[in-house]
Parts: structure tokens; C-alpha cells; sequence
């Protein structure tokens, strides 16, 4: 979901509950010997990240409830994991109504908001709208959870907010963020933080390095190395890098990002508004990416080069030491074994790639 404009049907009606009676009830989960997390809201629920979200929280026992405006995220990523929930709803709205961010939080015991426009280069173009989608509406939900009792909320945050500085980063370190869209970001840490200091809804923001997985969206000037270089290699034709290829990232599988999401939920342990990093703790160059995702698609590899992305950053892996000891995380999904199944996947699933 990228929080783009109000669908024209708006909100009303728009809610499509999937009952299924072979299914197990729901359980909530336990944090701290005393029932807490039952139903949970994901704003941004359809795109990548949101829609595998969307399975561990079912997978968990946890009753689940989207809000997605579709502008980015689609339906698709949904179907393959409702035909087994035994109760999910989608609303269709924006992060930017504050009608349709009211009535989707109502009745929520959490919220994790992954609602947001994310490209760094795209953000230069439209400081406004990244402002307007990013901060106000991550603003409004906060103040929705606020209003209508929430107990948790998590905010997507991203590594960007390090700027460019040397890694690895480590969550004390003060944000200096480089583009518009990391500042974006460094500001819905400080509305979590707000959130913590003035009402009983404990939040934290999680920092995600490069999250790759099926159903990122291959398509786009400013798409992911990852799904580009599998499509294009699936097709045996040259990989494309930005910048000379040293630039470092560090490559985290969505379904640990999931697990990892899941167990903020879960976990007794009061968040009081702070950060974590999730990554693998494991940087590796564009250009070593590009090589390795070449020798698993049996291809010689040909690459490309472009000018280098604005407000693309030089270095950037996690340390993940918070992580593990706040939430027992470890990354379970290697590079080369994400990568294989990306490749592995099945003509008619490629589509799902996409968001």
C-alpha cells in the first residue's frame, strides 16, 4: 500500500470477510500471563512485506484485519493464504483518510503499520507526498491507537535512517538520514516514541535492511536489486547495477521479517517506543549479489552499469545484537537459499513477484 488516493468507492462497504468453517478458531496471543493480541491490524496488508505479515499472524493464531488502499499492494498477494484463514477482513482505504484509519483500528488490540511510499530516489521527486503518506498518516494511525485502546503498535521503519555512515549500524545510533525518505521515516520513529510517553499503547519501530522475497515487485524505475536481477536473468539477459557494484547491503529474507514481527506481538517485554534492527548482520556487494544470482540462474554474468541512484548509500548492514536479545531473532533464510527459491518458483507463480 502506498497511501495514494482514496478509492472511489471509498471505504464503505468495502470490507470482505473470508470465513472458512474447516478452520481452527483463532487464538490469542498470551503476553505476560494475561490476554492481550487478539485481532491485529495491518495497514499496507496486500504489498510485499504486509502480505507475508499476514500469514505468520494467522499462522500464530492471531485474527487478522487489513487496511490497503491497492495502489501498490493487490489482492493477488492475499488469495494465496485466505483460502486458509479462518477470519480475515480487508478494508480498502487510505492511511490518508483519517474515516477510513478509524474505523479499520476499531476494535484492533494491535497495529503494525507498514502503510508508506518507499523509494529513496522517488522521495527527491515528492517531498510532499512522502510527508503526507509517510508522517501524517503514520500520525493518524498513531493517534487512532491512541484514541480506541490499542496495546501495540510496530512501525515499519527502515536502515535508511543511518544515512551514509560507515557499518555496521547499531540501533543507538543518533538517525542521519540523506534523503527525504529516510527523514520520513526518522519522524514515525519519533510519533512511536510520542506514542509510548503518552498513552498505554507500547510502541516500537523496526528497522528493516533489504528485505527481499517473493511477491516484491520486480517492475519500476527505483524496484529492488533482487527482483530485477532474477527477472532478468530468468530471461538470460544482462543484470543492470547502479553505481560501480561496491556498494554494500544487507539482504533479509520477508519471512524473517515476518517471524520477527510476530514476536514483538507476542513478546511480554515493554518496547517503550525504542528500535530494532532487523537484517542478517551479513553485507554483501551489489556486484557480488549480481554474480551469485547469476551462477543460480546458470548464466554467465553480464552486467550493466548505470549512474549511481540518488540518496543511495555507500554501506549498510545491521547489527543485530537487540534483536537477539529482545526477541530471541535470528535470520533463517540465507541469501543463496532465497535466492534459489526465487528462481525455483513456478511459471504460474511468477506473477506473484509482483505487488
Amino acid at each position: 500500500m502506498a497511501g495514494g488516493q482514496r478509492c472511489r468507492d471509498g471505504f464503505r462497504g468495502r470490507m470482505l470477510a473470508l470465513d472458512l468453517s474447516a478452520c481452527s478458531s483463532a487464538r490469542a496471543a498470551q503476553v505476560g500471563g494475561r490476554r492481550m493480541i487478539d485481532r491485529v491490524l495491518v495497514t499496507g496488508g496486500a504489498g510485499f512485506i504486509g502480505s507475508h505479515v499476514c500469514e505468520a499472524l494467522h499462522a500464530s493464531g492471531m485474527r487478522v484485519r487489513v487496511l490497503d488502499d491497492l495502489s501498490t499492494g493487490s489482492r493477488e498477494n492475499l488469495a494465496a493464504s485466505v483460502e486458509s484463514f479462518e477470519s480475515f477482513e480487508v478494508f480498502e482505504g487510505s492511511v490518508c483518510v483519517e474515516d477510513d484509519v478509524a474505523r479499520a483500528v476499531e476494535g484492533c488490540d494491535a497495529v503494525v503499520h507498514l502503510a508508506a511510499l518507499t523509494s529513496v530516489a522517488g522521495s527527491f521527486l515528492d517531498r510532499a507526498r512522502y510527508f503526507s503518506v509517510n508522517v501524517e498518516g503514520t500520525q493518524r494511525v498513531a493517534d487512532a491507537a491512541r484514541r480506541l485502546g490499542v496495546r501495540r503498535m510496530l512501525l515499519a521503519s527502515s536502515a535508511a535512517v543511518y544515512g551514509e555512515r560507515p557499518g555496521p549500524h547499531s540501533e543507538p545510533t543518533s538517525p542521519a538520514p540523506t534523503s527525504p525518505y529516510a527523514e520520513t521515516k526518522a519522524e514515525g520513529e519519533r510519533i512511536m516514541r510520542a506514542l509510548s510517553a503518552s498513552s498505554t499503547c507500547d510502541a516500537l519501530s523496526f528497522r528493516f535492511f533489504n528485505v527481499y522475497g517473493p511477491r516484491q515487485s520486480e517492475h519500476g524505475s527505483y524496484a529492488a536489486a533482487i527482483p530485477g536481477f532474477v527477472a532478468r536473468l530468468r530471461n538470460k539477459n544482462s543484470v543492470q547495477i547502479y553505481g560501480d557494484g561496491t556498494q554494500t547491503r544487507d539482504f533479509v529474507h520477508v519471512t524473517d521479517v515476518a517471524r520477527a514481527v510476530v514476536t514483538a506481538l507476542q513478546s511480554p517485554t515493554q518496547f517503550a517506543g525504542g528500535s530494532i534492527n532487523i537484517g542478517t548482520g551479513v553485507s554483501m556487494s551489489i556486484a557480488t549479489l549480481a554474480r551469485t544470482a547469476a551462477r543460480l540462474a546458470n548464466c554467465t554474468t553480464c552486467v550493466e552499469f548505470g549512474a549511481a541512484r540518488l540518496g543511495d548509500v555507500h554501506e549498510s548492514v545491521a547489527v543485530i545484537a537487540k534483536a537477539r536479545d529482545l526477541l530471541n531473532f535470528a535470520p533463517r533464510v540465507s541469501l543463496e537459499a532465497g535466492l534459489r527459491e526465487l528462481f525455483q518458483l513456478q511459471p504460474s507463480s511468477r506473477k506473484s513477484l509482483a505487488s
